[in-house]
This record gives C-alpha cells, structure tokens and sequence, in this order.
C-alpha cells in the first residue's frame, strides 16, 4: 500500500528500511532520509509512525555493552 503518495513509498519499502539499516530509526524523517527522500506534506507522518512502532525490536542487545548476548541466548537461559 502507498503510504507517501509525494515520494511514491509504500508500507514494504518502509519496513525494508527500518530492517536493513544498521542504525535504529525513530522518526520518519530518519526513515525517509533512508529512503534518499524527505517528508514533504506531512500527511503520511502519522502512518510511518504507526509501521516503525508497529515492528518488533530489531536487536535486544544492551547498549552499554555492545558485546552482549541477547537475554535469550545468554548461557543458562531456557
């Protein structure tokens, strides 16, 4: 489905960004600098808010510690 009808973005190429980025994406600015684009009207706003919000953690890493586990596979965890 078209999201962004200025830049022609649908909701698939929204949530292929927000997966293939290394960087965590917060706003949908992020997501259309991304995208190589920027918000123009505005009105799609709200709907990319809604799909990054709506995508499950990407990495459940701590952050003070890069190295970690995720708490799932850490050693002793069932």
């Amino acid at each position: 489905m078209i999201v962004c009808s200025c830049n022609i973005i649908s909701d698939h190429d929204i949530r292929d960004a927000v997966v293939a980025t290394d960087d965590a994406l917060f706003s949908p600015a992020q997501v259309y600098d991304c995208l190589g684009c920027t918000v123009r009207c505005g009105r799609c706003s709200q709907s990319v808010r809604r799909i990054i919000d709506e995508l499950p953690p990407r990495d459940m890493r701590c952050t003070k510690h890069p190295n970690s586990l995720p708490a799932s596979s850490s050693p002793g965890a069932i």
